[in-house]
């Protein structure tokens, strides 16, 4: 019985193709999961840096000085407390990890939202000040805030245009609230 090399090289080389495309499929697979994971990591790492000190306290004193008797006041550059910056710019440092893709932005609304809504609401005029003077002042901020709007509508919700009622509701559960005692994703009343 005579062999026919020339098959058995051609069925060899087809066999080796399809081997090279299973594994660059599968790596694919490995790569995207991976990825997924990390993003999961980096939200879960925000996440706890957020609801613990110092993060958590910041958030606390930002209620405490916005709610007084009256409800809460109009800001500006000159009355705004450091620690409301300093809120607006992890939001605005989330902004970039979606902007970069190293965040999920329907994550980001799942677990950030309810904050981001509310004090950007309360910050807006504050933010579209600084924004005349430097458009490029809390743009990822703007951008995401955008972005979590469409999810929200599309989800059916009217979260992302809190009241001041809303507002106010809000600061006064941040003011209360003990680190670590809900899970990220339940919705605020």
């Amino acid at each position: 019985m005579e062999v026919c090399w020339e098959a058995v090289t051609a069925i060899g080389t087809s066999v080796l193709a399809l081997t090279g495309v299973v594994a660059i499929v599968y790596t694919r697979s490995q790569l995207r999961q991976n990825r997924e994971l990390v993003r999961v990591q980096h939200l879960r790492d925000l996440f706890r840096e957020f609801d613990l000190a110092p993060m958590s306290d910041r958030r606390r004193e930002l209620a405490e000085l916005r709610l007084d008797k009256d409800g809460v006041s109009p800001l500006d550059e000159d009355t705004a407390p450091q620690c409301l910056f300093d809120v607006l710019d992890f939001f605005e440092h989330i902004g970039l990890l979606v902007k970069r893709g190293y965040l999920s932005r329907d994550d980001v609304w799942d677990t950030f939202s309810y904050w981001m809504f509310n004090i950007f609401a309360d910050a807006r005029s504050l933010i579209e000040q600084k924004r005349k003077e430097d458009p490029t002042v809390y743009s990822n901020l703007v951008k995401l805030i955008e972005q979590m709007r469409k999810i929200e509508k599309a989800k059916g919700g009217e979260a992302d245009t809190p009241s001041k009622e809303d507002i106010e509701g809000f600061y006064a559960y941040e003011k209360d609230r003990q680190p670590g005692v809900f899970l990220p994703t339940q919705r605020r009343p």
